[in-house]
Parts: C-alpha cells; structure tokens; sequence
C-alpha cells in the first residue's frame, strides 16, 4: 500500500512530476478527441504552462506529494475573465484534476477541490468551473456528486476542406 501523501502548492522542483501525471492524464482520456491529437511538441508546451501557473499570483497548482518526490495527484487552478455581459466578472477554473489509480478512493481528491477552493477565497472569486472531459462519464457523476452544475458542452467538428461548407450543412438536416 502507498504511503500517505500530503497536499501543498506545486514548485518548479515538480516539473518533470507533473509533465508525468499530465502523460498519464491525457493516456487515460486518450479517447476524447481533444486529446487524442497532441502534437509531440504538447509536452514542452504543458510543461511550460505548468511552469507558469506555478509563477502567476492569478494562478496555482496543488499537488499531492509522496515523502519519496513523487505525485500522486494535481489540480490546476487559474483566474479567468468573464464575457462582460455576464456575471461573475471573473470565475476560476479548475482543470487538469488527476489522482493516479494507485491513490485514487482516499480523499485526494477531495482535498486538491478544497485547495482550489481555498485558492478561489484567497482570489475573493464567487464561483469555480470545473472543466471535465463530455465523454468522462466517472469524472461528470463526480462533478455532479461535488455539486457542480453542467451549463455548457463544446462540441467539435473537423472541416472537411475538399467539400463546400454548404453540403456538410446539408448532410446533418
């Protein structure tokens, strides 16, 4: 049995950690196509990313950390501003929530929402988006069980450039 893990803020010492759990992450997605398209260059990008949510006073990443180095678990959390006709002004969002097999049904991710959520009062924010993958049907109940409400799906669709747009139109009426 894996050692207890404790949960605090992400350092850029986590780095290469997280670039690992986010591999993981996307692996376990690797149907939804939003991720099954990375290019091999992503990981540098993420990685960067990473580095910059650590960096950013509007932005953070909490992970939960084993005595030996490694993670078990992350969230990333970011200020977002909000279109100005609609309220709040600014949300958070709360993306990338991943506990690893080995330390999921502890709590750990219970306790990297609360992180977020305490980051989110720091922040003075009035609400939280959790961003979850459509066809995540495990990680939509856990939403639902958490308390978010869905208020949007983004739908995908390739353009099929050796066709006129008006009969890809037509094909779906």
């Amino acid at each position: 049995m894996r050692e207890e893990g404790f949960l605090r803020a992400a350092i850029e010492d986590d780095l290469d950690e997280l670039v690992a759990l986010w591999a993981h992450y996307i692996r376990d997605h690797k149907h939804n196509p939003a991720y099954n398209r990375i290019v091999r260059t992503g990981f540098v990008s993420r990685r960067a990313a990473f580095a910059n949510d650590i960096r950013d006073e509007d932005a953070a990443v909490f992970v939960m950390a084993r005595r030996d180095g490694g993670l078990d678990g992350m969230i990333t959390c970011r200020i977002e501003l909000n279109k100005p006709y609609f309220q709040p002004h600014r949300f958070g969002r709360i993306q990338t929530p991943y506990v690893r097999p080995d330390a999921r049904r502890r709590g750990n991710l219970k306790r990297l929402l609360a992180a977020a959520y305490r980051w989110a009062r720091e922040k003075e924010l009035l609400e939280v988006r959790l961003y979850v993958g459509a066809d995540n049907v495990v990680a939509n109940a856990i939403a639902e069980e958490l308390g978010f409400d869905a208020v949007a799906v983004v739908r995908r669709k390739a353009i099929d450039w050796s066709r006129p747009p008006e009969s890809q139109v037509k094909d779906h009426e």
